[in-house]
Parts: structure tokens; C-alpha cells; sequence
């Protein structure tokens, strides 16, 4: 009797893949990866979970209700591994893709867009000076009623100092402060490089519209907190500022040698144009690694190519070189590290080093701090000497609200309203 034989390759690949995609979205849900979210803005476990368990449902009542997929021999061993290797690729770039996508129309049309679209009575001016831009709303009220932002770059930084000008009251004016993309090469953590960028910034505003930021508020978010954090005795002794706060500081885990995790509050085309912006094809350790792996992967493709030959494994001139890619990167990463490279100082554990060292108090002025969702339990990591800098400070913790670009969720522009001119709006901590 002969054996039937079904092969169904592309529809045993899309299984792979919506079940791939299901179970992403359950583990976005479970780590509460926002910067994955398929629909935009923050994950909502429940939404999250029920989309997961239909596509997974999904996937094995559509594979298996065909009876040949489960009562006839079906695709061999070796093509399911590479239909599932494919499909869980894909799903992942998938979702990449589609969490890019929403972050961009939610940025296009979201919050901030009123102001593009003339909702707000003035729209701010852009300024472009050297080593970073301006945004300067048309009304500057009396001294002491307007506010001085130190932002991250970014639309997500604009659309918020967007949506804080609109809840401003009447005759009360906005400036913020946005440094190049270049200076997040050389965050804002070094004194030097804060008063070389910031305060000459400041500086070039000042001098471009004739203004006077004496006596004003002084706000900052993110890297923004950290620098205004340093340049507390040169803005009390250069502006005198009315008050001093700090929304959002980056804040390292001292016990794991970590920022944080970047899928928390950002999205993928965040994240690589961050990478990108770091520019790691320069460094040395980069091209040691690449000089290492390179005979290696030619050793490996043409020894994987030889084993699916002699086994005659099928699509042996597509399947060995790219096994012999995939043993290619294993081989080498165990090779860089028995050699030692790759172990330099990189971005991340020196970032944690200079944040977790002893704190330097520069100025007097009272300030307030803002921490968001985790940052209790990081101040809770950081060193005695750390935390000194946030001792004097007013506390407080909003609990809903994360950085990067959900710092505009859950009324938080509201509360950053009422912080501004001296409300309080979260969880004291003393």
C-alpha cells in the first residue's frame, strides 16, 4: 500500500506564525512590554491576553480542522523546525512593525496635534540654534508666571510641551529647550557637557528674542531632570528660578547594573534610531567582533552545506547556509568570549556607574522630583550617597504614569498643570 504524503509548507508557516503572534501578545500583556503595544499607547493586559489566546485558538482550530494536517504524514521534521523558526521571526517583526505603525499615527493625529492644526491660540515658534531647537509660545507673561522645559528630543517630547502650553492659563508663556540628537551620544549626566549645551542654549533663546528667564520655573523631563539636577548652582546663581522640577529622572537599578528596560515606555523605531544614533558600527569592539565572525561564518556555511549535501536534506543550497549563519553567531559569541572582546565599558554600565556614584549637591533651590511606574523601587537600589541628592527634595510618585512616551497618559498633563504652580498630585513619599 502506498504511504500518502501531504506537504502543506506555507499553511504549516502560518500557523507557526499566527500562533507566534498570540503568544507575543500574551507576554507583552505578562511583561508589560508598552513599546510593543499593536494598537499604540499602553498595554491593556486584558485586551492584550484575550487578542493572544484568539490567535493562538485560532491558529490550531484553522491548521487542524484540515484532515490531511492531522491524519496523513505531513511536512518532514527538518522543514517544521524552519517553518517555525520563520514563523516566530516573522511574528516578531510583525509586531514590531505594527506597534511603529500605531506610535506614528498616534503621534500624528494623538496628543500634540491640536497646536499643528491651529486648535491653540498661538502655536509655538520653532527655533533652530546651534547644538538643539526652541519652542516659544507667543505670549510671555510677567516674571515668575512662565515656564522653562529642558526636554529629550523627539516628536514625543514636542507633542507634551504641546499639551502643556494648551492647559497653561491665560497670559502665562512656555519655553523648552530641546539639545541635538548627537548630545544623547554624550547623555546629560557630565556637569561640563550640561552647562556646554544647556545653559548655551538658554543662553542663544535669551539673546535671539531679547527675554529675561530670571525668576521663571525651571522644569525637566528624563535626561532633562538629570541635567537640571546638575546645573542647580548655575541656574540659582544665572536665573534665580522660581522653582526647580524634576519629572521623570532616569533613575538606574544599582542592583542589576541597569537603566531599564527600553520596551517598558518605547516603541521599535524608537529604539533603533537610538542605536543608530550611537553609531556602534565605529567602535572597536564592533569591528574586532565582525573580523572574528566573518571566517567564521564561511567555515560554517560551507560545513552545513556539506552535511545537508551528504544527508540530502531538501533545499540543501538554501537550508545549509543559513543553519550555517545561525551556528555561525553561536560559535562566534563564545569565541569573543573566551578572547575577551566585547567586555569593554559600554554605554549602559557606565551610565550606571555615573548614576549610582556619590551625589554632589550644587545648589539650594527647593526642588521637587516626580518618579514614575518602577522608580521607587530603583531609588530603593540606589546607594546612600546616591540617594542623597533626592533627600531634600519633594517626593512624590505617580504610580499610573510612565517615561519616554507615555508620559502623557493618565491625565498627566492635568497634574503637571498643578505641579507647576505649586499643587501636588501624587503619592508623597517621605
Amino acid at each position: 500500500m502506498e504511504e500518502i504524503f501531504y506537504e502543506d509548507i506555507l499553511e504549516t508557516f502560518l500557523f507557526c506564525f499566527i500562533a507566534s503572534l498570540g503568544i507575543i501578545q500574551v507576554m507583552v500583556a505578562r511583561r508589560g512590554w508598552h513599546g510593543l503595544s499593536v494598537y499604540g499607547g499602553r498595554v491593556k493586559p486584558n485586551v492584550n491576553n484575550a487578542l493572544g489566546a484568539a490567535l493562538i485558538i485560532f491558529a490550531y482550530a484553522w491548521y487542524f480542522s484540515d484532515p490531511l494536517h492531522r491524519n496523513v504524514r505531513n511536512i518532514e521534521a527538518f522543514m517544521s523546525l524552519a517553518c517555525l523558526i520563520l514563523g516566530i521571526v516573522a511574528a516578531g517583526a510583525a509586531t514590531a512593525l505594527l506597534a511603529a505603525m500605531a506610535e506614528v499615527l498616534r503621534r500624528r493625529f494623538g496628543r500634540g496635534s491640536a497646536a499643528r492644526k491651529g486648535r491653540l491660540p498661538h502655536a509655538l515658534e520653532s527655533l533652530r540654534l546651534p547644538g538643539g531647537a526652541a519652542f516659544l509660545s507667543g505670549i510671555w507673561g510677567e516674571r515668575g508666571e512662565n515656564v522653562v522645559v529642558v526636554a529629550e528630543p523627539g516628536r514625543g517630547s514636542q507633542n507634551l510641551i504641546r499639551s502643556i502650553y494648551a492647559g497653561l492659563p491665560a497670559n502665562r508663556g512656555i519655553l523648552s529647550i530641546h539639545p541635538d540628537q548627537e548630545s544623547f551620544g554624550h547623555p546629560l549626566w557630565d556637569r561640563k557637557v550640561a552647562r556646554e549645551k544647556i545653559l548655551a542654549l538658554l543662553a542663544q533663546t535669551e539673546n535671539e528674542r531679547g527675554m529675561d528667564l530670571r525668576g521663571e520655573t525651571f522644569l525637566g523631563f528624563g535626561w532633562g531632570s538629570n541635567a537640571l539636577e546638575l546645573l542647580q548652582a548655575d541656574l540659582e546663581e544665572r536665573y534665580h528660578p522660581r522653582d526647580l522640577l524634576v519629572v521623570a529622572p532616569v533613575l538606574p537599578d544599582c542592583d542589576s547594573d541597569l537603566i531599564g528596560d527600553a520596551l517598558l515606555s518605547n516603541p521599535p523605531h524608537d529604539i533603533v534610531a537610538s542605536l543608530a544614533r550611537q553609531k556602534p558600527w565605529k567602535e572597536r569592539d564592533f569591528t574586532a567582533i565582525f573580523r572574528l565572525w566573518l571566517p567564521v561564518c564561511v567555515l560554517c556555511v560551507i560545513a552545513a552545506t556539506a552535511v545537508t549535501i551528504a544527508f540530502d536534506v531538501r533545499w540543501k543550497l538554501l537550508s545549509g547556509p543559513v543553519v550555517g549563519l545561525l551556528l555561525s553567531l553561536w560559535v562566534s559569541y563564545f569565541l569573543a568570549r573566551w578572547k575577551g572582546i566585547g567586555r569593554g565599558q559600554s554605554m549602559e554600565p557606565e551610565l550606571v556607574i555615573r548614576l549610582c556614584r556619590p551625589a554632589h549637591r550644587y545648589g539650594t533651590i527647593p526642588a521637587a522630583a516626580v518618579l514614575t511606574s518602577g522608580d521607587a523601587a530603583s531609588l530603593a537600589t540606589l546607594p546612600a550617597e546616591a540617594s542623597a541628592a533626592y533627600k531634600d527634595m519633594r517626593l512624590e510618585v505617580w504610580e499610573d504614569v510612565l517615561r519616554g512616551k507615555f508620559v502623557l497618559e493618565r491625565g498627566t498633563t492635568g497634574r503637571l498643570e498643578a505641579l507647576i504652580w505649586g499643587g501636588r498630585c501624587g503619592k508623597e513619599i517621605e
